[in-house]
């Protein structure tokens, strides 16, 4: 369910963070607290909500001393009861006496709507206005001065002058920055419990990063028509539930993370007797209209809010679907929230869909995506750049998302995790696993590539291929474990095929999780046959656990030792350590 930025071509979405919001908003239009009428300038949008609606704003702060976020929470309590009552404030003129509730209410501190330029204008007024008070501010002289002594006393006064103004100045940015980071931290109230567990020993050591906005990301309509074009991901959710038609006809079925509701209402037409979509983002809204559109409000009934936190209008359900995935399989760390929904609501004997995933490693050559996207600045038009490139902090590289070509492809895949969603915890998600892969041809190897798998059963008892069934081509593999690069099998619909599935890998077609490249510090020079052994550890992040933290340590065995190697009668050679983020 993964789009962040990545240089993802054509499947982008930026991640907003607090500097590119305010630079945007500085020339933002802002919206009327009653209308659709929009200014760019704060006193203009006022005088119009003064002239229009009879709500002076700037005489209410002035009279009762509202201080900042009183201001704020007056304009997100105008803006929440727009949206929630058709006509609020056009009927009758708004007033506000300062007995109000929500004056200190911290739930009208979030925004309510998205990228509100009127809250960051704010300051603006404060200091266009001073301290609003109606007397006139004292008038320069413009006399001559007729003694020294008159000019010294008039620089002190403007002295004084600006510094006082200096110090409004500073206090309103103070005032904007504490807001800032209120609402930072009413968006990270989203995170999952679950995931939150496992970083309370370091909460006390770490701050959550900020920049992940994760529901609101969720709540533009690009971000959907980026995953509903992805065949592979929508046909494959569609094509289990219509060929499982049986299985989900009259049953009660849970979709956790709804979006666009398409999910619910492939559902809906598999023949389920009801469908609950829960989702907290803003999108909620449209796939209610949706639902409707399509004639299914009967079947399916909507809630928004967190599903950790949510009561349902059932006990329990017999299926949860849920399009959770991030890159990597385990960032956004969504899934955690899937077990939630699982322990308290599916019913003993349920199914989950997908009902297992799997996560691999193989190792590519890409001497054209070294010279384009990694070493490209060491030789710009024959000079070097090296500021240009992105840091590497701690001996940290950032993990890179992109689709690799399948011939890119030199080496066999080694399977890092499986995991089974009827069992799994959140605690499981965080794995260390050793690995050994075997170069397919002589090749310098660039990178390791990670990808995943997920499978879609019809019972949960036997939620996904075995070890042994996985090796076979239809699943992506080869049908030997050493050597050869799969067959391209994107979705798991070979007749053979007990279950349904897909692959994010480079042997299938393109989706919007492409692969996760992890660039070598220095190239391996392999031959055929030459083993790649080491092992690959990945747990969430401490500063913000929908990011992950991986670290990969690996050593290079020559065709001629891997036998006496794996035997363990020769040394394994010195192993190599690479840490990566993927956020």
């Amino acid at each position: 369910m993964s789009i962040v930025s990545y240089s993802e071509s054509g499947w982008d979405t930026q991640e907003e963070r607090w500097d590119d919001w305010e630079d945007d908003e500085m020339n933002a239009e802002m919206k009327c607290l009653f209308c659709a009428h929009t200014a760019q300038n704060p006193s203009v949008l006022f005088e119009h909500v003064k002239q229009t609606h009879g709500f002076d704003f700037a005489k209410t702060r002035r009279q009762l001393q509202l201080d900042f976020y009183q201001s704020m929470r007056v304009v997100n309590y105008i803006r929440t009861m727009g949206l929630n009552e058709p006509g609020f404030g056009t009927t009758a003129a708004f007033e506000v006496d300062g007995t109000e509730a929500f004056l200190n209410d911290d739930q009208y501190l979030k925004p309510a709507m998205e990228d509100d330029a009127l809250l960051y204008a704010l300051d603006e007024l404060d200091l266009d206005d001073g301290d609003g008070s109606d007397h006139e501010k004292e008038p320069v002289a413009t006399t001559a001065l007729t003694s020294e002594s008159d000019l010294a006393a008039r620089v002190r006064a403007l002295e004084q002058q600006l510094a006082q103004q200096t110090c409004e100045t500073q206090a309103v940015v103070e005032e904007f920055g504490e807001y800032r980071q209120m609402v930072r931290r009413q968006f990270y109230e989203g995170l999952d419990d679950a995931a939150a567990t496992t970083t309370t020993a370091d909460a006390g050591q770490t701050e959550v990063c900020s920049s992940d906005y994760y529901f609101n990301s969720y709540a533009g309509n690009d971000i959907h028509m980026q995953m509903l074009q992805d065949r592979v991901r929508t046909e494959g959710y569609r094509d289990f539930m219509y060929n499982s038609a049986d299985v989900l006809r009259g049953k009660v079925i849970l979709d956790v993370g709804c979006g666009t509701g398409i999910l619910s209402m492939f559902a809906a037409r598999a023949g389920a007797a009801r469908v609950i979509a829960v989702d907290n983002s803003d999108i909620i809204e449209k796939a209610r209209a949706n639902v409707i559109e399509n004639g299914l409000d009967g079947v399916i009934t909507l809630v928004r809010g967190r599903i950790e936190d949510l009561e349902l209008p059932v006990d329990h359900v017999d299926v949860i679907v849920s399009e959770w995935m991030g890159y990597f399989l385990l960032f956004e760390a969504m899934l955690d929230s899937v077990l939630v929904a699982r322990d308290r609501f599916l019913a003993p004997g349920g199914l989950l869909a997908p009902s297992a995933s799997y996560v691999y490693l193989t190792a590519i050559s890409d001497a054209v995506y070294m010279r384009e996207r990694v070493n490209y600045w060491d030789d710009v038009y024959g000079f070097r750049m090296s500021a240009m490139k992105p840091p590497v902090s701690d001996g940290v590289r950032e993990a890179d998302v992109d689709v690799v070509p399948p011939e890119t492809v030199a080496a066999t895949r080694a399977l890092l995790t499986a995991i089974d969603h009827g069992t799994a915890t959140a605690a499981s998600l965080d794995f260390a696993s050793d690995f050994a892969i075997e170069a397919t041809r002589d090749a310098q190897l660039h990178a390791l590539l990670g990808y995943f798998d997920v499978a879609f059963s019809r019972t949960q008892d036997a939620p996904g291929p075995g070890d042994a069934q996985l090796a076979a081509s239809v699943y992506g593999g080869t049908g030997d474990s050493t050597h050869a690069v799969p067959e391209p099998a994107s979705l798991w619909h070979h007749p053979e095929s007990p279950m349904a599935g897909f692959t994010t890998g480079p042997h299938g077609e393109a989706t919007h999780w492409k692969q996760t490249i992890f660039v070598l510090d220095e190239p391996i020079d392999a031959r055929c046959g030459d083993m790649i052994r080491g092992r690959f550890v990945c747990h969430k992040s401490r500063t913000n656990p929908r990011e992950l933290d991986l670290e990969i340590s690996y050593c290079h065995v020559a065709a001629a030792d891997k036998e006496a190697v794996v035997a363990g009668t020769a040394p394994l050679p010195a192993m190599k350590q690479q840490k990566y983020q993927l956020q």
